[in-house]
């Protein structure tokens, strides 16, 4: 149990903080989107995007909102851990949740890529394709993090049946 509490003060951490500056970018988003005089340049995972077009400017909200939903999951994520705090481990809940935390991650993961995936191919008129090795923030780990919590998901859906079955036989 050292380990889930371990877990939630992390996740905690990380929410509060995260909370806080995204109700920062929040204010200044909507201050550097619409003010003509801000060209400063904003980088995102390498690419330098400066908000002087309509797309530059899409690309950035769309990066934003790939943060606020992965911002969201670790919330949804927080939920799961309070419940097992509870030890309320096989809960409804708890199954839709892990689904629910697979979905966010991978949405907010095809959304940033994609969206600049797009600024690359229109911007240089070529296809843009990288893979990066030695970073958490890359493309596969984000997907096959998100597929991780779906199986999770379906594991205690059957477990669940499991543990239901097994009470009505005794």
């Amino acid at each position: 149990m050292k380990k889930l509490q371990i877990l939630r003060a992390v996740l905690d951490f990380f929410w509060f903080f995260s909370l806080i500056s995204g109700i920062g970018i929040l204010i200044l988003l909507t201050l550097y989107l619409f003010d003509s005089n801000m060209d400063i340049p904003v980088k995102i995972k390498g690419h330098v995007i400066t908000p002087t077009t309509l797309l530059s400017k899409l690309i950035i909200l769309a990066n934003v909102i790939s943060g606020f939903l992965f911002l969201y999951s670790i919330y949804v994520l927080r939920k799961v851990v309070g419940y097992f705090q509870r030890k309320e481990i096989f809960k409804s809940e708890v199954i839709e949740n892990f689904n629910l935390i697979g979905k966010l991650v991978i949405s907010s993961s095809l959304i940033s890529h994609l969206s600049l995936f797009i600024f690359t191919y229109i911007n240089r008129g070529t296809v843009g394709f990288s893979i990066e090795f030695g970073s958490y923030d890359s493309f596969l780990i984000s997907i096959s993090l998100g597929l991780f919590f779906m199986v999770i998901s379906e594991v205690f859906k059957i477990a669940k049946n499991i543990k239901e079955e097994n009470e009505l036989t005794i």
